[in-house]
């Protein structure tokens, strides 16, 4: 009878550790998501992080930068050796949350903060996934109507067509309750879903990447190797604690040295994405003008950098001049002034009411003032928009010469693009003449 009794022990204990194998493993998560772990895991993405701990439980904005950065790294093959900074918010200096907002994947809050403790709503996490599409050149033609969930009306106007890119392409699928079908969008987001969210949209985009990006020779990086660059001879100063110095005007460039605070830089050149070609020890290289000043002891953030100016006349010219002295600025989502940083919106918000004109603060509210015009007859001054179908997401200004102002995004801040280059031409929708 004992040994009956010990047997049967044994199996109990043996059917409760089959059943709770992702406790075992240091892991908790629900039975369904099972499959998609051992997925991550033989794909080579999941987060060490993520190996232990509760599944269920709310993500945070640092586990969501860890998850972000391991999946991009994997999926394009793009990793940053060395940070361009240390220093982007005043509450972290986590690698993966730098990382990811050198990506272009996340950006902080205007008060300099990041927040990493600070749970994500679900609509939070589907502007996340788009930035890493974003960052990793990703295009889809495929459209879901939103209007198919419930409740699709709770959607953050500024995370509609984040949704519309994650539905679209399955990365979401919603839940269902009784016949309808909800996305729940402000409410939080498991770390389990979001690991199944960036695990379909890793797949995807890797699939994506392989074929347009890795073998292929035709308009990779298009938007840095149509940068500008204008002949001037100036001095300025640095204003960072340490300013890397690099062969090309491109942050993934080749690094050559550094320079420290307050060291005078001989500046040769302005270039049209806000980067500075300078004199370094005898030979040409390239410095962001995000961290230059005119002055010893400048704040940087642009406090020297100007993407040249636009030529002609009048009101239009000047405000579009004035809003090229903002080149090199940070961008920061939600930012409206020059103290914080700009997102698109905030840029051309800022600049317009400067100038007295009644502005309103998201993209898509400000493609329904002033007066639409066709792409063949822009004007300097216009505002020229982005997105999928009638839908704003950016927003930049016209300079002419088929190019525009823009806070592009937390990787390049405030610079210039021009309007035929593949990524802006196949999302460009429409312009509105406002001055």
């Amino acid at each position: 009878m004992k040994i009956w009794k010990r047997r049967m022990a044994l199996v109990l204990a043996l059917v409760l550790l089959l059943s709770t194998g992702a406790m075992a493993a240091g892991a908790k998560y629900s039975a369904w998501f099972a499959p998609y772990y051992k997925e991550m895991q033989a794909l080579g993405i999941l987060p060490a992080s993520f190996t232990t701990g509760d599944l269920t439980a709310t993500i945070t904005r640092g586990e969501m930068s860890e998850l972000a950065v391991v999946a991009f790294e994997k999926a394009t093959g793009n990793v940053i050796d060395e940070l361009e900074r240390t220093d982007y918010f005043t509450d972290t200096t986590d690698k993966n949350i730098l990382k990811a907002h050198e990506y272009g994947i996340v950006s902080g809050y205007p008060d300099g903060t990041f927040q990493p403790d600070k749970t994500l709503t679900r609509q939070e996490f589907f502007k996340i996934i788009q930035n890493f599409c974003q960052a990793a050149a990703y295009t889809s033609t495929r459209s879901k109507d939103l209007g198919s969930f419930a409740d699709s009306g709770s959607i953050g106007a500024w995370a509609r067509e984040a949704a519309q890119l994650c539905v679209s392409n399955s990365f979401v699928d919603g839940t269902k309750s009784g016949s309808a079908t909800y996305l729940r969008p402000t409410e939080g987001a498991s770390r389990q879903e979001a690991m199944v969210m960036f695990l379909r949209a890793y797949k995807d985009v890797r699939q994506w990447y392989n074929v347009n990006i890795t073998t292929a020779s035709v308009e990779v990086n298009e938007s840095d190797l149509n940068v500008t660059v204008t002949d001037v001879s100036k001095t300025m100063y640095v204003a960072t604690d340490t300013l890397n110095v690099r062969d090309s005007w491109l942050a993934s460039s080749t690094k050559v040295g550094t320079l420290k605070r307050n060291q005078a830089v001989t500046v040769t050149g302005s270039c049209s994405n806000g980067w500075y070609r300078i004199q370094y020890d005898g030979h040409t290289a390239y410095v962001s003008g995000q961290y230059l000043s005119n002055e010893a002891g400048g704040s940087g953030s642009g406090s020297g950098s100007t993407g040249g100016t636009v030529s002609g006349s009048g009101a239009a010219t000047d405000i579009a001049n004035f809003a090229m002295s903002f080149v090199g600025y940070s961008y920061v989502w939600g930012g409206t002034s020059p103290s914080t940083g700009f997102d698109c919106s905030g840029l051309m918000y800022y600049v317009l009411t400067q100038y007295g004109y009644s502005m309103k603060r998201v993209a898509n509210d400000q493609m329904t003032q002033g007066t639409s015009i066709s792409r063949d007859s822009l004007q300097v001054g216009d505002l020229v928009f982005f997105g999928y179908g009638s839908y704003a997401n950016h927003v930049g200004m016209y300079i002419g010469n088929g190019n525009f102002v823009h806070a592009s995004t937390p990787s390049t801040g405030v610079r210039v693009n021009s309007l035929n280059e593949t990524y802006y031409n196949t999302r460009y929708i429409g312009a509105r003449r406002i001055i």
